[in-house]
Order: structure tokens, then sequence, then C-alpha cells
């Protein structure tokens, strides 16, 4: 097949995220098979227009809004088999332009996000246009992440056939698990962006350490709050708790992830909620807000805990799993065994499937 991918941020992106993690592992897999992979995107300052990544065309243009601008010729270039849309925010209407087949790859909707990460005079637009603007691809082939995001959808009368593919997560699982004393070692990964809602995470450290007094975080991660992050620590009392890492190499990740004892995941809403898989894998279960992804990557009760997405909510489940150490042992063992079946193979072969019988191939 040759596939057309339309996303505004592609993997060497300094804005990308989990969304382009997976496209790009999905991405070069469907290449290692013996399809052609076209990825149209934003060209972010510093890189090439044109760039081969793992066997992966990228073609760069335009800025993350602009970038729709520059693709309608190659969206209605009749070589495609399929053209797969990604849409974050804006969309590309491919269904209105492509001369192939289109399927909709959606891992998540924006709707409230847009509170949290838009201007305050375009967040009420943004949000009330959302509906307006997917109404083209209500009729389409969906692939998505999680049952929120499909539910999501079909409350947005989503007609066609919605595919939920598995979700992996970056590196392999731990062979085995060693035991780990719990003491109360946090940690939370992500851009510090305000749909994350951190300050929760930081605002739950404090009213844990009323209980556990040693208990620390680390932010793992850079972003435009960094700033109003540190100094809402600090207004805290909490300077010497909580450490920000910044934007960290891979197998530095996996090494605070492992040592912590608990992921804190606080999103506003995820299309799944990597960073769980992430420290599952690892042996380091999560406690989640009970929001749209997050609770498709936890299950409450067996692989983690989901709490009300209040902060106190959540330094109260962490204290109660800090202090029952065999249900902290039973759950991180679930965890771990449950994301270890979880594979990047899996996913892109869900994905190819998809692809092929919307082309026909």
């Amino acid at each position: 097949m040759r596939v057309l991918i339309l996303n505004w941020r592609a993997i060497r992106s300094p804005r990308a995220g989990g969304a382009e993690v997976l496209t790009h592992e999905i991405a070069r897999r469907l290449v290692r098979g013996g399809h052609e992979v076209t990825w149209a995107s934003s060209r972010p300052t510093g890189l090439a227009e044109r760039e081969d990544v793992d066997g992966v065309e990228v073609l760069r243009r335009g800025s993350e809004v602009t970038t729709r601008l520059t693709t309608p010729r190659l969206i209605r270039d009749p070589r495609w088999d399929v053209v797969v849309e990604e849409i974050n925010t804006l969309p590309y209407w491919s269904p209105l332009l492509a001369r192939s087949p289109v399927v909709l790859f959606m891992a998540q909707l924006a709707r409230e996000v847009w509170w949290y990460e838009a201007p305050r005079w375009l967040a009420p637009i943004g949000y009330a246009a959302e509906p307006l603007f997917l109404r083209p691809y209500r009729k389409l082939p969906v692939i998505t992440i999680s049952e929120s995001t499909k539910s999501d959808l079909r409350g947005l009368r989503f007609s066609g056939e919605i595919d939920v593919i598995p979700m992996a997560a970056e590196g392999a699982a731990l062979p085995a698990l060693e035991p780990k004393r719990p003491r109360g070692r946090l940690v939370a990964v992500g851009r510090l962006v305000p749909s994350k809602r951190f300050e929760h995470a930081i605002r739950a450290l404090a009213a844990l350490r009323a209980q556990v007094p040693e208990a620390t975080l680390v932010l793992v991660g850079d972003g435009p709050e960094r700033r109003r992050l540190g100094s809402l620590a600090a207004g805290l009392g909490l300077n010497g708790a909580v450490r920000f890492a910044g934007r960290v190499p891979e197998d530095e990740k996996r090494r605070i992830l492992q040592e912590a004892d608990v992921v804190l995941a606080t999103s506003v809403r995820e299309g799944w909620g990597l960073t769980v898989t992430e420290g599952a894998r690892l042996g380091t279960p999560a406690v989640a807000y009970d929001g749209p992804g997050l609770r498709d990557s936890v299950v409450d009760g067996q692989t983690g805990v989901l709490t009300p997405r209040m902060p106190e909510a959540m330094a109260a489940a962490v204290a109660a799993l800090l202090r029952d150490g065999a249900r902290y042992e039973r759950l991180r063992e679930n965890a771990w065994r449950h994301s270890s079946a979880l594979t990047w193979d899996g996913t892109a072969a869900a994905f190819e499937r998809t692809l092929s019988a919307v082309a026909g191939t």
C-alpha cells in the first residue's frame, strides 16, 4: 500500500508527544512490512523540509496551523491507496479533498482541552466548533486507541466502523520484578502544559506529606508551565521535595520510572495514558484521575487506582496504597504483567488490518 499520513507534528518535532510516538512506531513497521508511507506535517525551525526517518518519508511545510494550507494537492494525489488523517485540534478536511479512501485516526478528542490550551477568547469557539468540523468524518472508518474515545465519537454521531487497536509503550518490559518497598517516591511525566494539570500532582504531594513526610515528586518533561509550577512548589514549601528533571533521554526516563513507587496521572483527558503503561512495564503502578483515556490504561483496583479529579483524593489514594504493602505488590505485578503483553508489533498489525480492509488490498 501507498499510505499518506496527515498529522500536524512528526516524530522529530520538539513538541511531539504520545500521539506522534504512536504514529511513528506504526508507520515504521508499515514500511518494514513493504508499504510506502509518507507523513505530511508542519516544519519546526531547524528541521529539513523533506527527510527519511526510519524509512518513512516526512514532508514538513508550514506552521502547526498553516500546514493544512500546504496539503490539498498532496491529499488529492490519486497515487495513495489510503489517506490516514489524524485530527489534533484542527482538521485537514481530507474527506472533502481525497480521491482515495480515507481513514480517521483519532487518538482523542480535544473537548475540555480547549479550555486549558487555547487563548481565552478562542476556547469557547473551539469547543463549540469541534463537533461541527467533525461532521464530514462521521461516516468514515475510524481507528482509535481506547473505548473512551470510541464512546466520545459515538456521542458525536459517528456511524462508521470504529476499530480500537491495542496500545503499547516505549522500551522493553522488565524480565522479572524484584520486591520494592514503597516510600512515597512519586513521578509524573509529560509536557509541562496546562491540560496535563501537573499543579494537581504538586498539590497532591503537599497533602500527602502530611501523612508521609519523606514523600517526593519528580516531574519529567519541559514546557511553558515550568516557571509557574516551580513557583507553586516553592509557595507550598516543597522546594526540596519536587525535582524538575526536564526533558531527559529515554534511558534516564526509564530509570526514573523504575525507581519511583507510584506514577501520578492528572491530565484533563488522554487518548490512552502512555506514561501509565511505560511505568507499569517497569513495575511502577499508577494513581490516576478517573478521566477519558486514563480509565482505559488503568484497570481500577487491579493494575492501579483511579480517583476523583482532586489533589486531596489523589493524595489519600497514594497514602492508602503506601500503607498496604501486599496490595501495592499485587497492583504492581498485575500492571507489569498486563502491560508486558502490549507490543508495538501488535499495535501496528491491528492498524494495518484496518488499512488493508479499507484500501481493498
